[in-house]
């Protein structure tokens, strides 16, 4: 019976430890653009020191990040394998609508995961759909963002808020 038990204990533990994102398969293809930033990458985030500059807010709000995952293609076919993903995601991980915009071609989709602390969620899945063209070199597009790890609300909203305040220099 003990035997039983370790067997299945290992079972779980290396699904657990092994397991990829539903999205880590889009690597794989020719037409999808991606960025992965590592678990690694964001601890030494951590090294720096805290500061109170507008530069280093967004570092300190990264820090508590564990993975950050940006894919996107043109490929319509693909785009259609993109936002089936992204309903299976969302029915597996539990996520929550926390908003959806829809201009004109384009639509905008965000969900959370939250946690028991209201200012803190631990997953941030946005998904991109550009139907529109505006160009003639332009093409549709569909894009995934994923976010993983301890992400604070209030300093994201801070962020927001001060991106807000400058002044646009294009114009």
């Amino acid at each position: 019976m003990k035997k039983i038990i370790l067997i299945l204990a290992l079972v779980f533990t290396s699904n657990a430890i092994f397991s990829q994102s539903i999205f880590d398969k889009l690597e794989d293809l020719d037409d999808v653009s991606s960025v992965v930033v590592t678990k690694d990458a964001f601890e030494l985030l951590k090294k720096f020191p805290d500061a109170d500059s507008e530069d280093m807010k967004i570092f300190n709000t990264a820090k508590g990040l564990q993975e950050l995952k940006v894919f996107s293609t043109e490929n319509l076919n693909i785009a259609s394998q993109m936002e089936s993903m992204v309903d299976n995601a969302i029915k597996k991980s539990n996520l929550t609508q926390l908003m959806r915009v829809k201009d004109k071609g384009s639509r905008v989709k965000i969900y959370i995961k939250a946690t028991k602390n209201k200012d803190i969620v631990s997953e941030v899945l946005m998904f991109v759909k550009d139907t529109e063209v505006n160009d003639k070199d332009d093409k549709p597009t569909a894009t995934i963002i994923s976010l993983v790890g301890d992400i604070d609300v209030n300093k994201l909203s801070e962020i927001a808020n001060d991106y807000e305040k400058k002044p646009n220099k294009s114009k």
